[in-house]
């Protein structure tokens, strides 16, 4: 895998329906060296940290592949990077083949998988579609945030090398699909709760799910 962009900005005023908001999801490419830490990527603020950044949402990891999906199905062309507010634009990251826990190393920069993205209405503003928050939830096609094991200054064109495979853990393909679709399924919201690296955000949501659906025993 290889990055292909490196993407960051600072919050700004936007108006929506009438009303200004502050977002930082329109993301735009640098060139230059950036340093990595446990606060995210130098040149990035995040506008709500309470759904962004933080130590278990340093970073987001967003496929450049899944760009054409997106291309075909909106009829639209999709020439610039940042495209749904990531940091990092990644050639081809697949999250059916990546699992919470997975450890990645940039250069001496080690991040780890902690959970999917969980879309807010401003990705519809972005993408300027009312549609899109709910089209990109089911598709599955969420990317990742990740935290920062190690700190590291990275570059467009760093190679990006896997470094450790979280074994008895889910992908992050399963967790999305958990989150979105599979809205009901006990047992394997059940076994995401023993994942020690998934985010507590996370669990919390399953638990909460879980004692709706009349299961106390995760509490």
């Amino acid at each position: 895998m290889k990055i292909l962009s490196i993407n960051v900005s600072e919050p700004q005023k936007v108006i929506f329906n009438g009303k200004e908001l502050i977002t930082s999801i329109y993301k735009k490419p640098v060139s230059n060296l950036v340093h990595v830490s446990s606060q995210g990527i130098d040149g990035d603020r995040q506008a709500d940290l309470t759904v962004h950044g933080g130590y278990d949402k340093a970073v987001y990891a967003y496929s450049h592949a899944h760009y054409k999906t997106w291309a075909t199905g909106m009829k639209k062309e999709f020439n610039e990077y940042g495209l749904v507010g990531e940091n990092l634009t990644i050639d081809d990251f697949n999250e059916s083949e990546i699992n919470i826990g997975d450890q990645f190393k940039i250069n001496e920069c080690i991040l780890q998988v902690s959970q999917p993205r969980i879309p807010c209405y401003k990705i519809g503003i972005k993408m300027n579609s009312r549609d899109f928050p709910k089209m990109f939830s089911q598709s599955g096609l969420l990317g990742s945030y990740l935290r920062v094991i190690k700190d590291g200054d990275i570059t467009a064109g760093d190679e990006i090398q896997k470094i450790h495979h979280e074994e008895n853990s889910m992908s992050l393909k399963d967790i999305a699909n958990l989150l979105f679709v599979d809205i009901k399924n006990i047992e394997l919201m059940k076994k995401a709760l023993n994942i020690d690296t998934l985010t507590e955000e996370i669990k919390e949501k399953f638990r909460e799910r879980l004692m709706k659906l009349g299961d106390f025993s995760s509490l």
